[in-house]
């Protein structure tokens, strides 16, 4: 009997370590193939409307008693408006808003009746307007009084 687990001891041992086993096989590697381009590959946004980016001057919605023929300086965002007044804001500093905006005034028909302290008044007609520069940070509030 013993010489039977003998025997059965060996050849569980040889079985167990037997090297002769089949190895799995090396995969394939898979053919990349160039299908070329989708359908709409060639398609574009340049010819739709809806599709082009609008470009915003002034940011806000103006009172409807501001004088139209008066120019916002642009780009600006409104901030405040109230009875007879308007407060933008801009990243441009304030020398350049002066004489950006006294331009665009004069073009528009404006004239300048006085001019100091940050605070030019433009005439048209009848028309007065008041603007007032102050520096914030590195840009200005225009502040429009009308």
């Amino acid at each position: 009997m013993r010489r039977i687990a003998g025997v059965v001891l060996v050849l569980i041992v040889v079985t167990a370590c037997d090297r002769s086993a089949p190895r799995p096989k090396k995969e394939k590697e898979l053919e990349t193939v160039d299908i070329g381009g989708g359908f709409d590959a060639g398609l574009s946004t340049d010819s739709d409307e809806r599709a082009k980016q609008v470009t915003i001057d002034v940011g806000g919605v103006l009172p409807s008693d501001f004088p139209s023929e008066m120019p916002l300086f642009s780009p600006s965002s409104i901030v405040d408006f109230g009875p007879g007044f308007v407060e933008v804001d801009t990243s441009v500093p304030a020398g350049e808003v002066r004489s950006s905006l006294g331009s665009l005034a004069q073009r528009a028909g404006w004239s300048i009746d006085s001019i100091g302290g940050g605070i030019s008044t433009y005439i048209r007609g009848e028309q007065r307007v008041k603007v007032q520069l102050t520096e914030i940070g590195s840009g200005t509030r225009i502040r429009y009084e009308y």
